[in-house]
């Protein structure tokens, strides 16, 4: 069975937030040293990934909005700074303060581990259609340009230099013929989940095995709004 990416917990999280100076908590995990976060970063003096925090400061951000009924994505990352590593077998705190003047939908976030700041930055949040509005919304999606835009964050994400959009095609198996690796794929579903406001599990990452597939898998994701 495989291990966990990471497991979040959210003890004694609030449902609003704090004011600019007072953060309020979100979420905690604690990172196992089975992680595969940990998976070859580094060999013999494991330290967690950047990206795996801002993973779990946006999947705790979405869990909150999905409290409230809505769908939360993660528009933009901003001011991000990494203070000090993340070893395993340390607890991360998430916590977020209120949204910063003249930017309603901006969000201060703190990670810190025993009360020393791990990471500090600022998420831009978006609230997606759902119900009706989210039919009419699926409606409107067109296959190709789906297709295409994946496309663009999988040759943008991984580097992929010496292939375009128009050549790539949907159809390349991303593992056994692209050489795409877990850390890879794990980097492009944070940008596909923050680009389309839906939640991919881990348990969902065998099936995501092609751009087609991946298309696919957004339009039924987006379906079952």
């Amino acid at each position: 069975m495989q291990e966990p990416w990471h497991i979040l917990s959210y003890p004694g999280a609030s449902s609003g937030t704090g004011d600019r100076f007072r953060p309020v908590p979100l979420a905690e995990a604690r990172m196992d040293v089975a992680s595969l976060w940990f998976s070859g970063h580094f060999p013999g003096e494991p330290i967690l990934p950047g990206i795996a925090i801002l993973s779990m400061v946006a999947e705790a951000f979405r869990r909150q909005g999905s409290e409230k009924g809505g769908r939360i994505a993660i528009k933009g990352i901003r001011k991000v700074r990494f203070r000090r590593p993340v070893r395993p077998g340390e607890t991360l705190s998430i916590s977020v303060s209120s949204a910063i003047a003249d930017h309603g939908h901006d969000y201060r976030f703190e990670v810190s581990v025993k009360g020393h700041t791990v990471c500090t930055g600022v998420m831009e949040l978006k609230t997606y259609f759902t119900g009706k509005e989210n039919d009419e919304r699926m409606e409107n999606i067109d296959q190709e340009a789906l297709l295409l835009r994946i496309t663009e964050i999988i040759i943008f994400e991984l580097k992929l230099e010496e292939i375009t959009k128009e050549t790539f095609n949907p159809d390349l198996d991303l593992v056994d013929e692209l050489g795409v690796d877990s850390m890879d794929l794990a980097t492009v579903v944070l940008v596909l989940q923050d680009e389309y406001g839906i939640t991919i599990d881990e348990d969902d990452y065998p099936k995501l095995g092609s751009i087609r597939k991946i298309a696919d898998y957004i339009r039924m994701k987006l379906a079952q709004v």
